[in-house]
């Protein structure tokens, strides 16, 4: 069957905004979310310590940034 895939499907449901912002991401350094979840994977597991590239952030302010500031105040 050449349209039967190695490895099942692994299903995972990021809001759609995170979603498309994310394939943005990978794209910009090159890449695919196929790529950079299983990147991220052999990280977490322990199998490489590299986790894969990101570009830099481009939000202007980050919302656990501004929260950890709160919290000291």
């Amino acid at each position: 069957m050449p349209n039967k895939h190695r490895y099942a499907a692994a299903v995972y449901r990021p809001d759609p905004e995170l979603h498309r912002r994310a394939k943005e991401a990978a794209a910009v350094v090159g890449s695919n979310m196929n790529a950079h979840i299983i990147g991220f994977l052999h990280w977490l597991v322990g199998d490489t310590d590299e986790i894969p590239p990101r570009p830099a952030p481009m939000r202007s302010e980050s919302p656990l940034t501004d929260e950890a500031s709160s919290i000291g105040a």
